[in-house]
Order: C-alpha cells, then sequence, then structure tokens
C-alpha cells in the first residue's frame, strides 16, 4: 500500500478543486513551492473529459512522488452519477497511481448521516477496499453528518468505518456553538488514541478554530488550500498559515 502519513507531525494536504487539468497541475506547483506533503485531488470538481486514464496519470505525476488522495463525492459535477459510475472512477484513479481512496460510508445506500449499515451495501463496500487494497492504495472512508455529533455517536461511526477495512476513518460534523467546538476538541483527544489513524473534522460557525488546531492532536491530516478561490473549501486553512502554525509550534517546544 503507497505510503501517505507523515510520522510525528501532521501531513500537510493540499486540496485542489479545478474543472481544467491545467488549473490541477497550477495548483499543485503551488503547494509544492508551499511545502505540502500530499495533494487532494477532487474528481468532483474536474470536468468529465479530465477523468481518463491518460490525464489521471499525467495528474498525480504531476505531484513528483507526493502522495495523492482522491475524493469522487456526490456532489458538485457529479450530480446524477450513481455509485457504481463513482466506482469505477476511483478505481481508475487508484490504478493510475493514487495513494489514498476516499470511499463514502453509505455508499451504495445513501443515509443523512453518510453511513450505511444495509448489510448488503456494507459487503459491497468491504469487496470495494479490498480491490483498492489489491491495486497498492490505500482506503479513506468518510461520512459527513451536515450536524453535530456527540462522542459515543462519532466513536460508533469510526469504528464501523474500521470494521469494513478502511486504512484511515474521516468523520465531519459540525460545531455552531461554543459548546458543540469544546465537545470537538475533546472527540478529536479520544480518537488521537485510538491505534489506528481518523480524521475528524467540523463545519459550522466555530470550525476554523478546530481545523487550526485539532490536526496536532494526533499528528493528523491536516486539510488545506494552497489560495482561496470560487471552488475552494472557505473553512480550509491556507497551506502557508499551517505551516506558519506548525512552525511556530515548533519553536515553542524547542524553547522549553
Amino acid at each position: 500500500m503507497r505510503k501517505f502519513l507523515k510520522v510525528g507531525r501532521p501531513t500537510f494536504t493540499m486540496m485542489i478543486q479545478a474543472r481544467e487539468k491545467s488549473r490541477v497541475t497550477e495548483l499543485m506547483e503551488k503547494g509544492k513551492n508551499g511545502g505540502a506533503d500530499a495533494f487532494g485531488l477532487q474528481l468532483e470538481q474536474l470536468l468529465p473529459q479530465y477523468r481518463t486514464e491518460k490525464h489521471l496519470r499525467e495528474m498525480i505525476s504531476a505531484a513528483e512522488g507526493k502522495p495523492v488522495y482522491v475524493t469522487d463525492y456526490r456532489t458538485m459535477l457529479n450530480t446524477g452519477m450513481s455509485d457504481d459510475e463513482l466506482t469505477a472512477e476511483l478505481l481508475r484513479a487508484a490504478s493510475c497511481g493514487a495513494a489514498l481512496i476516499d470511499i463514502m460510508g453509505d455508499m451504495y445506500a445513501p443515509t443523512p448521516l453518510q453511513l450505511t449499515d444495509d448489510h448488503v451495501a456494507a459487503e459491497r463496500q468491504k469487496t470495494l477496499i479490498r480491490n483498492i487494497h489489491d491495486l497498492g492504495a490505500g482506503v479513506l472512508m468518510s461520512s459527513h453528518t451536515s450536524c453535530f455529533c456527540p462522542e459515543d455517536t462519532v466513536l460508533s461511526m469510526i469504528r464501523k468505518q474500521r470494521s469494513r477495512g478502511a486504512d484511515i476513518c474521516k468523520v465531519v460534523t459540525s460545531a455552531d456553538t461554543r459548546d458543540e467546538l469544546y465537545e470537538n476538541f475533546r472527540i478529536s483527544e479520544r480518537l488521537a488514541r485510538l491505534p489506528y489513524p481518523s480524521l475528524f473534522l467540523c463545519n459550522g460557525r466555530f470550525c476554523r478554530r478546530h481545523r487550526l488546531f485539532a490536526p496536532f492532536l494526533a499528528d493528523g491530516i491536516f486539510l488545506c488550500v494552497a489560495e482561496q478561490d470560487d471552488l475552494s473549501t472557505r473553512s480550509q486553512p491556507l497551506l502557508s498559515d499551517a505551516r506558519l502554525l506548525w512552525q511556530k509550534i515548533q519553536e515553542g517546544e524547542t524553547d522549553k
């Protein structure tokens, strides 16, 4: 399985949302120059003509050895596509050299919290994960809940994802109040003690504080962007800010 995570510090993963292949490679250059450890290519934003084997290989090769994480959600340009169509694109990305493939937790059976309990769908997910592993890539299973979830719910979701074969488990909730923010930090600290990696994020009014500091609790994945444009996710910090924050943390630890 292609290695993705750094050891002993967060993995600065620069997310890329672009329509054209030229914009993908442009952002990759900015990420390489800015110190990105890895790239996240979001196929749901990419025009269909650039999702071929040829173009995928070229874009992944443009990372110049840095691992590429691929998502292909039902949103954006994928509206109306079936989960089987998304599966085919994800397998193509894995065969073209992607290091980490994002599988939605409700793949084949959509649910509000994006984590299905349907037995048939879960078995299909396990088969898909085995097929991706056979292609040499790792799997991140994600659940975007669109709401706040307490600790027990998040931990249960993470365990279910892991039981299906996910190498990295991802849950995205919300933090619209200070109490929800504080609870999310407690959840992050709890997840940091698990024997396998997870990625816990939130959206909402107080999400930025969590996104800036939670990755340092478990040396996890730090999702960021090279710059903000019309397609980027506003809650994802700039790569330059994330790297500067890590530098300041290191300086503080060195001074002790």
